[in-house]
């Protein structure tokens, strides 16, 4: 077995003789680190030495094998279509992707939600917003079982399935920047759904995280620059994709779906994302948010064979909610 010490001078020694660890390696390293043989400064080093170049899409695979061999297989044996990994938060608008979520659960897609409430606590976390749309938690396969067979949407605390990772996450706090490991909680996918979105906050991740989605045979997913980092498009810009379809990688842009809608939205609430769905408010931007978020879905799933469909099957979804 190597030594821990050897993964950070393969990344940390000078410059010509520094080297990203292999897909094989992070998995070890990581593997490692949850089996009690490595120290949690070790690899807290390891993190940002690999956070001050950027991850690589092996190193990111890599952890990603390592944390997904530690989710029961119960969970994985779910059925559940779509992965949908909720971890940065909301601060400018209310979490509009979970009347996404809702939308398409309605219509007969299961959804799988999953996050971690204390990833970032100044943010408004899209677990709190759950109970108001009817969204219920389960902390077992089995309830989730029987939530889904109900609802066809169900939201599962990162504590349910990886609890391990929480620690790790916490490194955020300790150090004061995100690690790797921010990437790699969006992509456990913990019930094995043949079908994920990623929110990435950053311009450019989400190549990483379809690159990383390939090499660990994940072979349908999409990820995106979402509003304030989560997995819900921002109707007002463009908006460019990367991603997995039958295996293999893509990338797309989907033009500006609202012109001229303001910004900055002053109540964010499950609150407020209730009476929008029951229609006793009313909210331009966040009826284009959901629909131009749900159709990044349908048009992944192949439930619909291009963008101007899956706008135009999404819409009339979200006008006929209530029939």
């Amino acid at each position: 077995m190597t030594a821990f010490s050897e993964f950070i001078k393969h990344v940390g020694r000078g410059e010509k003789g520094r080297r990203p660890l292999t897909q094989e390696e992070a998995k070890e390293a990581l593997g490692m680190y949850l089996d009690g043989k490595a120290k949690r400064l070790q690899l807290a080093t390891l993190l940002m030495l690999q956070r001050v170049r950027c991850e690589t899409n092996e190193e990111a695979a890599g952890y990603i094998q390592a944390l997904r061999e530690r989710i029961s297989p119960q969970w994985q044996a779910l059925d559940v279509d779509v992965d949908w990994p909720c971890f940065a938060g909301k601060r400018r608008q209310p979490p509009y992707l979970l009347l996404a979520a809702k939308l398409l659960a309605q219509n007969g897609i299961r959804i799988m939600l999953s996050g971690h409430l204390a990833v970032d606590a100044i943010k408004y976390q899209i677990e709190s917003a759950c109970p108001d749309l009817g969204i219920r938690q389960a902390s077992t396969p089995e309830e989730a079982s029987q939530i889904l067979g109900k609802d066809n949407i169900c939201y599962i605390p990162l504590s349910a399935y990886c609890e391990p990772l929480i620690e790790l996450l916490a490194l955020r706090d300790l150090v004061g920047l995100r690690t790797p490991l921010n990437t790699v909680a969006r992509a456990l996918n913990p019930t094995a759904a043949p079908f994920a979105i990623h929110g990435i906050f950053h311009q450019g991740y989400e190549q990483l995280h379809a690159e990383a989605a390939q090499l660990v045979g994940d072979r349908n997913m999409v990820a995106l620059k979402g509003e304030g980092g989560e997995s819900e498009r921002n109707p007002r810009t463009a908006c460019r994709v990367a991603g997995v379809q039958q295996g293999q990688l893509f990338n797309e842009e989907w033009p500006t779906y609202l012109e001229g809608a303001s910004g900055k939205h002053g109540e964010i609430s499950g609150t407020f994302l209730q009476q929008l769905w029951l229609g006793e408010v009313e909210n331009n931007y966040g009826k284009h948010a959901v629909i131009s978020t749900a159709a990044l879905i349908l048009k992944l799933m192949g439930v619909c064979p291009d963008q101007a469909a899956a706008l135009e099957q999404a819409g009339h979804w979200w006008e006929h909610r209530l029939a």
